[in-house]
């Protein structure tokens, strides 16, 4: 049965759709099914495997506003990406419609939940990209994962909101799902060379203690590069601090207890 990792954080910009591209490449390749989930409008985690969202006829949007909790309907969405053991349940602009499409449904937090229930024996992994918004697509991803990764880039206005982002996390923990987890914090865009990066890895792990992870994804222009080629890191450049840095991380979400 698939464990669901939602990554999550309200703020754009801290490197959340690349890591759950990459963090998903990456356990591919230590022998491990993953399903991605693309619960935002923008579609870059579909277009990061590969997929081109122009092109297709059904996305994640369909299941959740028809609740379709058939298991071949389900199937019917999901991609298979280009690479072993990499498939999604791909999303388009028309995901925007959603928070005021569903707004009125019945058990409307749960929708994604009841979705995911039908396939997760089929993976090892489902990780959800979660929108950069604090709403129901946001909420709808965290009452289907088991646990959170929450990537927090080294600037300041990166870790201004995670006080926001907490009180979400536990108001869906105390009302809508009392198990979830926080997995860690991961510290993304790290660069040694200037002491704020220090100053806020400091912080962080002075606030969170051991949920930070120990893997710090560095600043590394080839995982832009890579992104250009709609391409993960993990099948870009095998010689780089991006592939270093994720196959690390999978190693600890892969060892996480």
């Amino acid at each position: 049965m698939a464990k669901i990792i939602s990554i999550f954080n309200h703020k754009g910009g801290v490197a959340k759709t690349t890591t759950a591209i990459n963090l998903g490449a990456a356990l591919t390749t230590k022998n491990k099914k993953v399903l991605l989930v693309d619960m935002d409008a923008q579609a870059n985690t579909t277009v990061g495997v590969g997929i081109d969202e122009e092109k297709l006829e059904v996305t994640i949007y369909d299941l959740l506003i028809s609740k379709e909790f058939k298991k071949e309907r389900i199937l019917e969405v999901m991609k298979e990406t280009s690479y072993k053991n990499l498939y999604i349940l791909p999303s388009d602009i028309t995901l925007s419609n959603a928070e005021i499409t569903l707004s009125s449904a019945l058990s409307r937090e749960n929708i994604l939940n009841r979705i995911l229930k039908q396939i997760k024996n089929d993976f090892d992994y489902i990780i959800i990209d979660c929108p950069p918004s604090l709403g129901l697509l946001s909420v709808n991803s965290l009452v289907a994962s088991d646990s959170l990764i929450i990537p927090v880039s080294t600037s300041y206005f990166s870790i201004k909101g995670i006080k926001h982002l907490i009180e979400t996390y536990n108001l869906v923990k105390e009302n809508l799902k009392e198990d979830l987890d926080i997995m860690g914090v991961l510290i993304t865009m790290y660069d040694a060379r200037k002491n704020i990066s220090k100053d806020i890895k400091d912080s962080l792990k002075s606030v969170f203690k051991d949920k930070v992870f120990n893997t710090l994804i560095r600043i590394n222009s080839q995982i832009e590069y890579a992104q250009d080629r709609q391409t993960p890191i993990i099948y870009f450049n095998k010689n780089c601090n991006g592939y270093t840095d994720y196959m690390n991380l999978a190693d600890e979400v892969i060892n996480y207890e």
